[in-house]
């Protein structure tokens, strides 16, 4: 029934959209504060009147801020579009990389004409001698010997369409599915084989007696369609509606996250307890089959059945029937699938005792069409999503001035004054001047709700870049609806102005962190570790801090989802071998966290100043550097001089470069006519390079200075990291190396005589960038322990240049090795990569020993995070 719209006669609920309740505190508050100065307190005093017309502003104030969030962040032009830069569909931030062997297998299923798939833990054993501290393939039945088990290992186990019946098509898919698990695969893990699930054949003969209307051929071809299903259970996918009506066990329905939970699928989504319903099964009951078949609609009654397992003769290699020890409960072997045998078993139909034929061919094209109905359902194209809400865009900020609601007497309205006498105006102008006072505080308001949309913008990064005041988080706007008001503001007053007096940049700039950390709460990140530290140790300004933030919300679906997401070692393009982005995503999600801008896998031994840059000879035969924008084309940074030498010049840019990824290497200075700019200066003070560009304020230059760090630490900085998987580094072949283990025969809890499962290499640059403070370090080195999975052990190295020169020629050989591109050389290539692994070391500062006389100025010497040097100074590794 359609209900009529109307008014309630009753108060409403809240007080702020009730004048009266509004007018009575009011007017409560005012007999409080000024019971002895004022007494009249009727409706003909001019300040009741005031009190009056502001309670009803008020009202709509509070009107327009219980508008809908979505209507608050509409906006009249684009609106989809906008809301989709600001907000993360449910597809988009609730899905994660498959974790778990169920969300594996949810995976296999998704893929074409994979009815179903099993996930089991592969066995790989070593040997691990551990009298002469080294692992074996095989056990030479020595004292001193144990096994090591491999952890980490899964094989697929695979069941087909109806419709795929050749070795080849099998194999098409078996190829397929492998690619889908390596661009999938979780850190520290791997399939070894990808298999068909072993078939185990049943004869079903039964008897039964249908109804007189029955069709012969529907029941047989139901009885068998059911009854396969009962033995081999299908996984079904459902459109999105459908999960949201479906319910639990206990009656709950499913939650939205439950529903998004796991891989995104291209068909549908996949019910948890379907999945767990359709394992393998370990035996077969004989009620539950004539309960199903008792459930087919023409079927009146079972006279006989039986269910009996085939198996090879020996002699003849026939399959032949074998009778069960309980007819009523058959055991399955041990990982194979049950099905109904097509050339054995038989069903006979009576009706009213009269045996009735079900021709077999047509019996066939009705199960055909049955299994083609089952796959067009699992594989329909269905990615769906939930719609972001869209409002509707009202104008928030339209602000009325409340002084135009004034009884004409009061000189207020667009009437304006009915008196010459320049007293009376001047009064007029003076009380327009103090009810602006509260104008302004409603309007602000007002403005304030209207620019929510760009308070909780995660695009804040590519804003600022372009104009600095986009930090603003306080608004306001200029109240013109009254007569007179320029005379009131004065010159020159507009939006912005009044803006700049709520807030300057630098509170601006704190409030907008402020407003992107909770913003990242909302995905349960946090970021005040990395601005403390970056802050404190850097100098960083909150300008870039806020960039970093940014970078790291617009990723947050895929930085998120993909935390545990190991390398594609099997791709083979030259793009996802060297100079790729084909790296872990918790490379990526580290690289966010510490600001690190290119996170590729690239040479960190030595910095390419090639790229952007060149040296030019100027008429004196002499040089100079320039650096340039990669997209724009703009000159970023300049020699501050010329020099003799292109080496020289190429030496002086190689500092500059260097210095201006740090807050103590720029120099701002203020020309005569007051135009910022800033220079790029040495260790002692002295200019080195220069920027080309004046800024008409500070927030400009300091927003030129943020997005130049930026941009030299993406290319020039040498902050990166290489994560090697142990696993990877297992033996394939005979002749492959070990890793080297470290055993003690004594002690059997501290033994370490496993390196290959669920263990990682972080390998760093310990010269790179802010990589040579000491105290960002060890916040990396936090950084990573917190992130890495927790089953998984990292061993962090931060090596010098010559150690990672070693490392990296051997990792770059091994990697197009692993991917199959460069299969030469395998024992040489592995074992160097094992010998680079094994023998770099972490080095620190160097300290000396004082005696406790020494000055407390002195460094001092720390265990675990400096070496003992020598009286030369020069680093020690350790």
């Amino acid at each position: 029934m359609l209900l009529t719209p109307s008014i309630s006669p009753k108060p409403p609920l809240d007080s702020s959209l009730d004048q009266q309740q509004l007018y009575a505190l009011g007017l409560d508050h005012i007999r409080r504060l000024s019971r002895q100065l004022w007494t009249d307190h009727n409706v003909h005093d001019p300040g009741i009147t005031t009190l009056e017309l502001l309670c009803y502003t008020l009202t709509d104030l509070s009107y327009r801020a219980q508008f809908s969030v979505e209507d608050l962040l509409a906006t009249p032009d684009k609106n989809a579009e906008n809301m989709a830069a600001q907000f993360f569909t449910a597809r988009q931030i609730l899905p994660n990389e498959p974790l778990t062997t169920r969300d594996y297998r949810k995976l296999l299923i998704d893929l074409p004409d994979v009815k179903n798939a099993w996930v089991h833990t592969a066995a790989k054993r070593f040997y691990a001698d551990t009298i002469k501290g080294e692992l074996l393939l095989a056990d030479p039945h020595l004292p001193g010997t144990h096994p090591i088990d491999i952890k980490g290992l899964y094989e697929v186990s695979l069941e087909y369409s109806d419709k795929i019946t050749t070795a080849a098509q099998r194999k098409d898919i078996r190829t397929k599915a492998l690619k889908l698990l390596n661009a999938h695969r979780n850190l520290c893990e791997d399939f070894v084989s990808i298999l068909d699930v072993a078939p185990q054949p049943y004869t079903l003969c039964a008897e039964l007696e249908l109804e007189t209307d029955a069709s012969q051929v529907e029941v047989a071809a139901q009885i068998r369609f059911q009854v396969e299903r009962y033995l081999a259970p299908p996984v079904h996918a459902y459109s999105l509606t459908t999960m949201l009506a479906r319910q639990h066990a206990d009656g709950s329905p499913y939650t939205v996250a439950e529903i998004f939970e796991g891989p995104a699928l291209k068909h549908g989504f996949i019910d948890d307890a379907d999945l767990d319903a359709s394992e393998l099964r370990t035996e077969i009951r004989l009620s539950d089959i004539i309960s199903i078949i008792m459930d087919i609609p023409g079927v009146r009654a079972v006279r006989d059945i039986i269910v009996n397992q085939l198996v090879k003769d020996k002699v003849s290699g026939d399959l032949v029937a074998i009778e069960p020890d309980d007819k009523w409960r058959l055991a399955v072997p041990s990982g194979m699938q049950p099905m109904l045998s097509n050339d054995h078993g038989r069903m006979v139909f009576y009706k009213r005792n009269v045996p009735v034929p079900a021709q077999a061919a047509l019996v066939n094209a009705r199960i055909a069409e049955l299994e083609e109905a089952e796959r067009l359902n699992l594989e329909t194209v269905q990615e769906e999503d939930l719609p972001i809400p869209l409002g509707r865009a009202r104008e928030v900020d339209a602000y009325h001035s409340f002084q135009l609601h004034f009884p004409v007497l009061y000189g207020l309205s667009q009437q304006g004054l009915n008196s010459s006498d320049p007293q009376r105006q001047a009064q007029a102008l003076q009380l327009k001047g103090y009810l602006l006072f509260f104008d302004q505080l409603m309007a602000n308001y007002l403005a304030q709700l209207a620019n929510l949309r760009h308070l909780y913008s995660r695009n804040f990064a590519t804003d600022y870049l372009a104009d600095a005041t986009t930090a603003r988080t306080y608004f306001a706007q200029v109240v013109d609806s009254f007569p007179d008001y320029a005379k009131i503001y004065g010159a020159g007053i507009d939006d912005n102005k009044l803006g700049e007096l709520l807030e300057d940049n630098t509170l601006a700039l704190q409030r907008r962190n402020h407003i992107l950390d909770q913003l990242l709460a909302r995905y349960g990140e946090e970021f005040h570790h990395y601005s403390n530290v970056v802050s404190s140790v850097f100098g960083a300004s909150p300008a870039s801090t806020a960039v970093t933030k940014c970078n790291f919300l617009a990723n947050t679906p895929r930085i998120g989802a993909e935390r545990g997401l190991a390398y594609n070692y099997s791709l083979t393009e030259t793009e996802a071998l060297w100079n790729s982005f084909n790296v872990s995503g918790l490379e990526r999600r580290i690289a966010r966290l510490l600001g690190i801008s290119n996170f590729s896998r690239r040479n960190l031994a030595t910095v390419s100043y090639v790229t952007y840059t060149e040296i030019d000879k100027t008429p004196g035969d002499e040089f100079r550097f320039r650096v340039k924008h990669p997209v724009s084309g703009k000159i970023v940074l300049s020699s501050s001089t010329n020099y003799a030498t292109p080496e020289a010049a190429q030496a002086e840019m190689q500092l500059a470069i260097g210095r201006a990824q740090v807050p103590e290497g720029y120099e701002r200075k203020l020309t005569v006519d007051g135009k910022h700019y800033f220079n790029i200066i040495n260790e002692v003070g002295e200019v080195i390079a220069r920027r080309i560009e004046y800024f008409a304020t500070s927030d400009a230059m300091e927003a030129a200075i943020t997005a130049l760090v930026d941009y030299l630490r993406e290319y020039y900085s040498g902050e990166g990291m290489y994560v090697i998987e142990n696993l990877l580094l297992m033996p394939q072949e005979k002749d492959d190396p070990f890793m080297p283990i470290c055993v003690d025969p004594n002690c059997e809890d501290c033994a370490d005589d496993d390196p290959y499962s669920y263990r990682l290499h972080f390998v760093l640059p310990a010269y790179a960038g802010r990589f040579q403070n000491m105290d960002f370090r060890r916040f990396v080195e936090e950084t990573i322990r917190q992130e890495t999975p927790a089953h998984i052990l990292p061993k962090v190295c931060w090596v010098n240049s010559d150690d990672m020169a070693m490392l990296e020629a051997a990792y770059r050989d091994w990697i197009p090795l692993k991917a199959g591109v460069t299969p030469s050389n395998r024992k040489d290539k592995l074992d160097k990569l094992i010998y680079a692994l094994f023998h770099i070391k972490s080095i620190y500062p160097t300290r000396l020993l004082f005696d406790c006389s020494c000055d407390e100025e002195k460094p001092p010497f720390i265990l675990g995070r400096t070496s003992l040097g020598s009286m030369g100074g020069q680093d020690v590794k350790s």
